[in-house]
């Protein structure tokens, strides 16, 4: 059983710090050395023990999970073992929705999943056979066909899988507990004023907001007005699969407010214009919903967002240039 690693703090004070001239380069290159020795630790294990054929990587949402996942499978590579990433993601089934009482679809829950297909495909590769998976496009919602060469990790190779329910039962019931190892990873921190800032669920949003508006066509208040029904979701299973993982990966990176809060920042104020011009475009996550609203509860999301604006004004800030070509913060950026 995993638990979640030592909390991270850091305050405005210490970030102000960070902006010295020679700083914030030794200050980022303390933080991606902690993740990186994280992933390695991970990977040694699996090198040592030949009966691990999977790791199943789970966390929610923004956390993370793709980019430490390739980094793992190039960790282990370089330990010999040849590995694979598997993405639950490529797996979504949209027929079958949920809402909430707002409207909002549920796409977060395992029921968005054909975990079936995925098993079949998972216990495939395990047994060395080459399998071509599918592929979700997220910029239409739709599963397409992959046009890579068929997956194969041949006879001693390590399947590594991801996606927000990577522990779920479905996935790694069919495997006995010494064939697998289990990593949860989240982001643990907060950020600090004179009283606390942003939290972990926060940070999250921030890098979520960042990612939706540059990789899935989707402007901040989208991103706002649909957390609600991320967050109740995850409350579903986060501790459950925290309880199934065997490592606890924090993902956060000191210095990462200061390049994702002010591109979170200007993401925010560039829908708020929208809606106060009246030219704001429809919540993309409702596209699908049950009832015939552009949003769940704007009131509530503008509401949220000026709150967010207040808070993030206090953040000084960097350049995304600054963020090395590695770091995990690149999954959420255009870079």
């Amino acid at each position: 059983m995993a638990n979640l690693s030592d909390k991270i703090q850091v305050s405005v004070e210490d970030l102000e710090e960070m902006l010295g001239v020679f700083g914030l380069p030794e200050f980022i290159s303390k933080a991606e050395t902690r993740f990186v020795r994280q992933t390695e630790e991970i990977a040694q294990e699996v090198a040592c023990k030949p009966q691990i054929k999977v790791v199943f990587v789970s966390g929610p949402t923004s956390s993370g999970k793709t980019t430490f996942t390739d980094r793992l499978v190039s960790q282990l590579q370089k330990h010999g073992k040849k590995a694979i990433r598997l993405s639950l993601d490529d797996y979504y089934s949209l027929n079958a929705l949920h809402f909430d009482e707002d409207g909002r679809p549920d796409f977060e829950s395992a029921d968005t999943l054909d975990l079936r297909l995925a098993s079949i495909d998972l216990a495939k590769l395990v047994s060395g056979d080459e399998v071509k998976t599918p592929v979700f496009d997220f910029m239409t919602r739709t599963r397409v066909e992959s046009k890579d060469p068929p997956l194969s990790i041949g006879k001693d190779g390590v399947v590594v899988v991801e996606g927000l329910h990577g522990l779920c039962a479905e996935t790694t019931g069919s495997f006995d507990r010494s064939q697998y190892l289990g990593v949860f990873i989240m982001p643990y921190a907060s950020v600090m004023a004179d009283s606390r800032l942003l939290d972990s669920d926060d940070l999250r949003m921030l890098r979520r907001i960042v990612r939706d508006v540059r990789h899935r066509g989707a402007h901040a208040l989208t991103t706002i007005d649909y957390w609600p029904m991320i967050q109740n979701s995850e409350q579903q299973y986060y501790r459950d699969y925290l309880t199934r993982a065997d490592y606890h990966v924090n993902s956060f990176l000191a210095y990462e407010p200061l390049v994702i809060a002010a591109l979170a920042r200007n993401d925010i104020a560039d829908a708020l214009s929208a809606y106060e011009q009246g030219l704001l475009a429809p919540s993309v996550f409702m596209e699908r919903s049950n009832v015939k609203k552009d949003f769940a509860d704007i009131e509530k999301a503008v509401a949220k967002a000026r709150m967010l604006m207040n808070w993030l004004e206090q953040i000084p800030q960097a350049r995304e240039t600054f963020v090395p070509k590695t770091s995990i913060l690149n999954e959420f950026l255009c870079l």
